[in-house]
């Protein structure tokens, strides 16, 4: 069950290193702030590498950090990422006043000096910064617009229509591309895998909340690490030593832990043997 690699691996290597990368390539061969008439081609290549890597390692290091916040706090990611910037962009400020000091004489390590380097360093740290940024957000689900609030019933609603039943609030999660048809839910590092009908994704919450969400669906957890929906139940499996694995109507095989092998057989999912 799961990638290969993990996603945090995955986005490392796929998608910040070589924005990193580019960035520094980039700067070097425009020459910002002066560097491209100050310093020759090789010069500017370990400037802008050298304080592009750096900055980067500030930054993932800090994202991380606050990353484990947010399993709590996802609402005040925004307020997390300005205060990520504003951390990394203080010393990098301080690192590049004494970078150009040494490389060019330029003073910068006077109040004016160093306020005129700070707002260049944010610009920098934003515009290398964004697309990693906007990628990770949109992986974890923070930028999927909020469920607007459920209207108020009608006047003698109760004895007009009856009121369908009301979605799990977990589904409203799901990316629009993989539809509603729910198959498992699978633990991944901090994060949960929905799997559906048309694929899976990464959410940014705990298996348990998760599963609270999906109040009046009908399945169940089967393992410390995965929940079933009763209809993507196809077969089941049976191991030489006894336990159970549900097959499920996309090929996918989950494990059923001895902890929860009795609650699998009193919904009758055995039957499917």
């Amino acid at each position: 069950m799961g990638q290969p690699r993990t996603p945090y691996r995955h986005r490392l290597l796929g998608r910040r290193l070589p924005v990193l990368l580019a960035a520094a390539l980039v700067l070097t061969l425009l020459g910002p702030f002066g560097t491209f008439a100050d310093l020759t081609l090789t010069q500017r290549l370990a400037y802008w590498c050298g304080l592009i890597g750096l900055g980067g390692l500030a930054f993932e290091l800090l994202t991380l950090a606050a990353g484990h916040r947010l399993r709590e706090r996802a609402g005040a990611w925004r307020a997390m990422l300005a205060g990520v910037v504003l951390a990394v962009a203080a010393p990098m400020t301080l690192t590049v006043a004494l970078l150009e000091r040494t490389l060019r004489g330029m003073d910068f390590l006077r109040p004016l000096g160093l306020a005129e380097l700070f707002v260049y360093v944010v610009i920098v740290t934003l515009l290398v910064s964004a697309i990693p940024v906007w990628l990770e957000l949109r992986d974890r689900g923070l930028l999927a617009a909020p469920t607007p609030p459920p209207s108020p019933p009608a006047p003698n609603s109760a004895a007009a229509t009856p009121a369908e039943p009301r979605e799990p609030a977990f589904l409203a999660r799901l990316p629009a591309r993989l539809g509603r048809d729910l198959l498992a839910l699978e633990m991944e590092d901090h994060y949960v895998r929905a799997h559906t009908a048309e694929g899976s994704d990464l959410i940014l919450m705990r298996l348990r909340d998760a599963i609270a969400e999906l109040a009046g669906l009908d399945g169940m957890q089967v393992h410390r690490s995965h929940w079933v929906a009763a209809a993507a139940v196809a077969g089941v499996e049976r191991k030489p030593d006894g336990k159970l694995v549900l097959v499920l109507r996309d090929g996918r095989r989950v494990p059923v832990s001895r902890s929860h092998a009795a609650a699998v057989r009193e919904a009758g999912w055995v039957e499917k043997i």
